[in-house]
């Protein structure tokens, strides 16, 4: 079974850098994108730029996160519950940790600024501090952990262009983390976020400003040993429904993300790769519809593991635009 991210959240971002990037690489951190080929005229030349952004802003968000959270485990007062607190000297990349406060239920995670990471190589400096604001351990039904971004910033090597962050994201643990009976497949890990004005600058100056409103969900089958992961958007804004996220893009143009149908994955097919849902994003009056798990002719796959997602939108003349993309 393939490893899936213990916070609930890291898949949702793996999707929304494959989607909303329409065809960039995945941890981009700004301004390099590749035009799909569709049946008319190209994506808009600031949608694309939005799309990249978005990429960059989601997956290094929730990958921070998620990387935080899995290192929660080994501290007392988070989920540690046994055997010696290992968190201090714990391997994460161009990292230190200070847990003087965790009796009061807060630790920081101190980035170096000058170790590469991850492919494609970056570094990352500034600081998270993460709090327990609800709940006596992490892993209990209902806990709330918030997590602040102090001039958190990524830069990418190759090119050093960055990206940087300041604001506070929060996410509760909806059902506990019961690991004996979600093993079992009798329950589900369930998991709620809320980001709320994060400023997010860019290596020329720009910024853009992002908030957020998630569920994510997991489940086991232990017959065929198959991790299913479920995430939908979580608020109405505007009289739209099931808004995942929503804010102010670069170009000072208004944004919004809306489920149709939640998205489905799982890691048999890679969580990566959707085999089903459908949402609309909306850049200020436009509108791009997202059906996923589509076959090579835009359709509702039938196999195991879909091809890719079908883009449609109207253009400024008001022809009807289609793009299918593989995953």
């Amino acid at each position: 079974m393939k490893r899936f991210a213990w916070s609930g959240i890291l898949p949702f971002a793996l999707v929304l850098s494959i989607l909303f990037s329409v065809g960039c690489k995945k941890n981009q951190t700004d301004d390099t994108v590749v035009t799909p080929k569709t049946t008319s005229e190209p994506l808009d030349v600031k949608v694309k730029q939005f799309n990249a952004d978005a990429n960059a802003y989601n997956g290094e968000s929730d990958l921070a996160t998620d990387e935080v959270n899995n290192a929660l485990k080994d501290v007392s007062n988070f989920g540690r519950y046994s055997g010696p607190q290992s968190i201090a000297t714990s391997p994460m990349c161009g990292v230190t940790v200070d847990t003087s406060q965790a009796a009061n239920k807060i630790i920081y995670f101190n980035f170096d600024g000058v170790t590469p990471c991850f492919s494609p190589s970056r570094t990352r400096s500034g600081q998270i501090k993460v709090q327990l604001t609800s709940g006596s351990n992490w892993s209990n039904q209902g806990a709330e952990l918030a997590l602040t971004f102090i001039n958190y910033k990524v830069t990418r090597l190759s090119d050093n262009k960055s990206i940087a962050m300041n604001g506070v994201k929060k996410l509760t643990n909806i059902n506990g983390n019961n690991w004996l009976l979600f093993l079992t497949g009798t329950q589900n890990l369930k998991y709620k976020e809320r980001a709320l004005n994060i400023n997010v600058s860019f290596s020329d100056g720009s910024s853009a400003v992002w908030n957020s409103a998630r569920t994510t969900e997991y489940n086991y089958n232990p017959t065929n040993k198959v991790v299913s992961f479920t995430a939908n958007g979580d608020t109405t804004i505007n009289n739209k429904t099931f808004v995942e996220s929503w804010g102010v893009n670069r170009f000072n143009q208004s944004f919004s993300t809306n489920f149709i149908k939640p998205w489905i994955s799982n890691n048999y097919c890679d969580f990566g790769r959707p085999i089903s849902g459908e949402f609309n994003h909306n850049i200020a009056n436009a509108n791009y519809n997202f059906i996923l798990g589509v076959d090579q002719q835009g359709n509702a796959s039938n196999q195991a593991c879909a091809y890719g997602f079908k883009v449609t939108w109207t253009a400024l003349n008001g022809t009807t635009n289609t793009s299918i993309l593989s995953y």
